[in-house]
């Protein structure tokens, strides 16, 4: 830094204190650098005989460069790319920082609304038809736009605090918010309570992509509702409907809400048909799909009830605790477990349905997971058993590829030590990855070691050690607060080790 005329201090300082390197550096990495940079100036000087140091000081030579092997072109190629990915994370963390400070600009200007006494709703409207002139947008796009600003501010704090200091992205922080609206509304949960939840998403979301964080913050926000999943999802599944929505072009998007099992049993029907497609057919696989959607609707039979749905027979996978099943769903006596199922490892499933699905599917392979039980997890063949096929999907859920939330039913079982090299079939050299990072594994510089609990740590080219950990996909037994049910000492950190296979 010293040669570019910059003091590295005072740079170092100015990084701490919030600003942001033009690479996306932080102020340890460029400690580190100065480091370096200094300790290669001492060499460089103990190197020259004092003729040297003499011309250097008279001003008619430089400080020789000390001799270093020649930049290899993967070397080279290395280098651009992490120049590459640092200048995009620090444009990610400008970007955050700005739509952070826009922001709360529009949850000030609504609070010297709110302050005026008048109309509230007059004078907001006011003031974003105001500002929607001078941006040549909707008013009453402005409108929601300072109304959610004002939300993300004063409701949710520590994930606006995050999303400023580039820890989360705007899709994180979005997620944040559209999931913790039921908590929010809630008006039985304590304000106390409802930070505990902000706290554990912001930490969730500053280790995963916003897809994972989505998924595991429904179970997170599921812990504090007062009103338990069954009951939410018998008044949720009143407002199921069809609805059409102009797409330009002569297209339109035709979509329904449907309880979660349906509308996935429909989606895979149409997953399947297009799976068995004619080679020589020219249609994509998402064109066929709805082709077959468009066709079965228009074609086929609408049936009077659900018993006339499918000659495709849907495989859907869910995880629950086996005493979900064993209680009377008649019975006012026994409250509700608040471990709930989960559909494909990612979707809330009320108890209702699962034992209705337990009674009378003779294809869906149910899975009883005990928090303390083994199995056998080592074969002498290349391919895993039965017992340790359906311990590996419920205990991965998706795609191990970092950020990857592909399920596990559109992925392959990967010996993480390769086969060929040593590597044996045992639950703890086995791992969910969907064809796409499967094949990446094998043809780039990114490597992989799984550790204890089904832990993946991958090392990308770059060098950077990432950790991906299995999501809990059971009843955890810990100390619970007499009144919420929640953990006394909140979870803000990624899960421990779970038990032994």
């Amino acid at each position: 830094m010293d040669d570019w005329g910059i003091d590295g201090e005072g740079y170092i300082a100015a990084i701490r204190a919030g600003a942001i390197d033009p690479f996306g550096r932080t102020a340890d990495e460029l400690q580190a650098e100065l480091d370096a940079h200094d300790e290669e100036w001492a060499e460089r000087l103990i190197a020259m005989t004092p003729a040297e140091l003499d011309a250097v000081v008279e001003g008619r030579m430089e400080v020789p460069q000390l001799p270093r092997p020649a930049e290899s072109e993967p070397m080279r190629l290395l280098r651009l790319e992490e120049q590459f990915a640092g200048r995009v994370k620090a444009l990610e963390a400008q970007r955050a920082r700005l739509e952070a400070e826009e922001r709360e600009m529009l949850a000030a200007r609504l609070d010297r609304v709110r302050a005026d006494g008048g109309e509230v709703v007059t004078g907001l409207r006011e003031a974003a038809s105001i500002l929607a002139v001078e941006l040549r947008q909707s008013d009453r796009g402005i409108e929601q736009r300072m109304s959610a600003a004002w939300t993300i501010v004063h409701e949710l704090p520590l994930a606006h605090a995050a999303h400023k200091s580039g820890r989360i992205s705007g899709s994180h922080l979005r997620v944040i918010e559209q999931e913790t609206r039921p908590v929010r509304a809630d008006d039985a949960v304590d304000a106390t309570h409802r930070a505990r939840v902000e706290a554990e998403l912001v930490a969730i979301a500053e280790d995963t992509t916003p897809s994972r964080l989505r998924s595991r913050a429904k179970l997170v926000i599921d812990r504090v509702l007062t009103a338990p999943l069954q009951q939410r999802h018998d008044i949720a599944r009143e407002r199921r409907d069809v609805y059409l929505v102009d797409a330009g072009d002569g297209m339109v998007d035709l979509g329904a809400r449907l309880p979660a099992l349906v509308g996935t049993a429909i989606f895979d029907r149409l997953t399947q048909a297009a799976k068995g497609k004619a080679k020589d057919d020219g249609r994509t696989f998402d064109q066929f799909r709805a082709d077959a959607f468009a066709e079965l609707l228009l074609a086929g039979v609408c049936p009077d009830d659900l018993h006339g749905i499918s000659p495709i027979t849907a495989t859907v996978t869910i995880t629950i605790p086996a005493t979900e099943l064993l209680g009377d769903p008649g019975a006012t006596d026994v409250p509700e477990l608040r471990f709930p199922a989960l559909l494909d490892g990612k979707i809330l499933v009320d108890s209702a349905t699962i034992r209705s699905l337990a009674a009378e599917t003779i294809t869906w392979e149910r899975l009883f997971l005990h928090p303390v039980t083994g199995l056998p997890v080592t074969v002498d063949t290349y391919t895993p058993n039965r017992a340790q096929r359906r311990a590996l999907r419920a205990r991965d859920g998706h795609c191990r590829w970092p950020g990857c939330s592909n399920p596990v039913h559109r992925a392959d079982l990967d010996h993480t030590q390769d086969w060929a090299k040593g590597g044996k079939t045992t639950i703890g050299n086995l791992a969910h990855l969907c064809r796409r990072h499967h094949v990446m594994k094998h043809s780039t510089r990114w490597t992989v070691r799984q550790l204890p609990g089904g832990v993946l740590e991958w090392t990308s080219p770059l060098g950077r050690i990432i950790r991906d950990e299995p999501e809990p996909q059971g009843p955890v037994f810990v100390e619970r607060d007499p009144i919420w049910g929640l953990p006394v000492t909140a979870a803000t950190g990624p899960p421990g080790d779970p038990p032994p296979f």
